[in-house]
């Protein structure tokens, strides 16, 4: 059962956990989480089985009443996702790296599992592709 006394940030790193979980269990490595440079965020970075720098943008919901998490990843977060990559890759010298971008929704459910759906390559790093949704 869901915890009730959970807020919406405790939920978050919740699903961010469980994410991180998910992808070390496909032969993921975890770089770095929650980097911060200015006004955004990266939920994870890593590296994928292929050498390949993955930035990971995470989306959880507590009830399916907020809707499906993805749903929340717009236009305005990509960019942002985007923008906080390219400085990531310039701040640790990483701008010679295969990058790709993916999402992960995670959905808490009242029985107390959860639901991960995990999206390569959502968007593209040149903004000229978006994750549209279902």
């Amino acid at each position: 059962m869901i915890n009730s006394t959970e807020n919406h940030c405790g939920a978050g790193r919740r699903g961010e956990a469980l994410a991180l979980l998910h992808l070390q269990k496909m032969g993921y490595t975890l770089v770095r989480q929650n980097y911060r440079n200015g006004r955004g965020e990266i939920d994870l970075v890593m590296d994928d089985p292929n050498g390949v720098l993955v930035f990971v943008e995470v989306k959880t919901n507590r009830s399916s009443q907020s809707g499906y998490p993805l749903e929340r990843i717009d236009g305005r977060k990509i960019r942002q996702v985007q923008r906080m990559a390219q400085r990531y890759c310039w701040e640790f010298s990483q701008e010679n790296r295969d990058i790709r971008f993916d999402v992960i929704g995670v959905q808490l459910k009242q029985d107390g599992s959860e639901e991960i759906e995990h999206i390569p390559s959502a968007f593209l790093p040149d903004m000229a592709g978006y994750y549209l949704g279902r």
